[in-house]
């Protein structure tokens, strides 16, 4: 399979079966004003980045010279955008957005997203080889538009400025001046192909270098939830086995106490109804620890008030049983589809036991909003931070169950806090 990327057609591009068509059309001018920008811009992107990264590396160890880095590559991110908006308006060619999304918080976490992200240094790879690219162009160009202009207008000014060509021999008779105009007109023929090669050639290169390679990420996609699958494939097993434990060694223990009591006190109710009455005590309060042991079983099984109300009261009803003072703010104009609502649930079930438990947060925030196609949850504690979901908590686990739905889990939480756990949801 060949590798396909990004960049896809604006408008339908001229026909090249006809040269005369092709010669009075839009794209070959509009290619050859293409090569005459790339030349200034090559120049102009060489110099400015040239100077800048040799100053920032120089100023590297100093607290000016990370600033100047990072400063640099968020110019050189935007010429790429400019770049892409230059190719769709003069070559016809849309070049889709490839950065990773960036998440939300302070700069540093969305630095350090875009540091990592392969478009960002192929954008810088691009506007170096604009440099060497838009030379090459420009002089193919202009000499090629040069030489048919001059070659078709001989007869007007060979007399004038009589030109050498012809091993060396001058034109400076009427013959010799028609035989070159008539050259000229077969270089005329060849100029809009010349032109148009340079334009979609150029264009496939930026599409190449600042497009998406829609091949490397389906395989990387595939890859990711291949993993994610496994890792869910694995906590579901693990969740099973929970339960059927707790189930095995709890309550069923406890619901076989309950029916010996029971039928323990039928046999006392008629000869001895005092312990009668007290073994039906007993057993009253042991279906209450039942009760209670049942619930706690189905922690994180799905609950009927979110399936009944929807996100907004089942979220209300965590916060109702917080240790921990919870505010929820949730403004969704209709019901979501039910993947979505669940993982919503988890996220936020998960989001407040760690700060019920780890956090030493004096009150939380809960704020969900739908923006677009993406559903957006924010928890926000005042406790301590320091949450990592690399250290093995409930937090990994939410991120694969957000990855199954092609969502993102971000966790801002700084030693001494604030915390912030943000997820998104496609939803469309």
């Amino acid at each position: 399979m060949s590798a396909i990327v990004g960049p896809s057609l604006t408008a339908g591009r001229s026909s090249l079966r006809n040269p005369l068509r092709l010669l009075v059309s839009a794209e070959p001018w509009l290619a050859l004003i293409f090569a005459l920008l790339s030349f200034v811009l090559g120049v102009l992107w060489f110099t400015v980045l040239v100077t800048l990264l040799s100053a920032g590396i120089g100023m590297a160890i100093t607290l000016v010279g990370l600033p100047l880095l990072a400063g640099t590559m968020l110019l050189w991110t935007s010429g790429a955008r400019l770049e892409r908006a230059r190719v769709r308006a003069l070559l016809g060619v849309k070049i889709e957005n490839p950065y990773r999304p960036l998440p939300a918080g302070s700069i540093w976490p969305r630095l350090k997203v875009r540091l990592a992200d392969p478009h960002t240094w192929l954008d810088l790879l691009y506007l170096f080889l604009l440099f060497p690219i838009g030379i090459a162009e420009f002089v193919i160009a202009v000499v090629m538009v040069s030489v048919v202009a001059a070659a078709v207008t001989m007869p007007a000014y060979y007399r004038a400025a009589p030109i050498e060509i012809f091993n060396g021999q001058p034109v400076d008779t009427l013959p010799k001046a028609l035989a070159t105009a008539l050259l000229g007109l077969s270089f005329l023929v060849a100029l809009p192909y010349v032109l148009v090669g340079l334009g979609r050639g150029h264009a496939w290169l930026a599409g190449a270098l600042l497009g998406v390679n829609r091949e490397a990420e389906l395989n990387a996609r595939v890859g990711q939830l291949s993993e994610s699958r496994s890792r869910a494939m694995d906590a579901a097993v693990v969740e099973l086995q929970r339960i059927e434990r707790d189930l095995h060694d709890g309550a069923q223990q406890r619901l076989v106490k309950l029916g010996m009591d029971l039928g323990m006190a039928r046999e006392k109710l008629k000869t001895d109804p005092a312990a009668a009455e007290a073994l039906i005590a007993e057993a009253h309060d042991e279906t209450k620890r039942v009760m209670a042991e049942i619930r706690d079983l189905a922690r994180g099984i799905l609950p009927a008030v979110l399936t009944d109300r929807g996100l907004d009261a089942a979220i209300s009803a965590l916060a109702g049983r917080s240790t921990v003072p919870v505010s929820v703010d949730v403004l969704l104009p209709e019901r979501l589809r039910t993947p979505v609502e669940t993982t919503a649930y988890f996220v936020v079930a998960e989001a407040l036991t760690n700060v019920a438990r780890h956090s030493q947060a004096t009150e939380a925030q809960v704020i969900v909003r739908r923006d677009g196609d993406r559903l957006e949850i924010d928890v926000v504690d005042d406790g301590a931070g320091g949450a990592d979901p690399g250290m093995g908590s409930g937090l990994a686990g939410l991120q694969d169950r957000l990855a199954a739905l092609d969502g993102t889990l971000t966790v801002v939480s700084p030693v001494g806090g604030p915390t912030r756990v943000h997820a998104e949801i496609p939803c469309g």
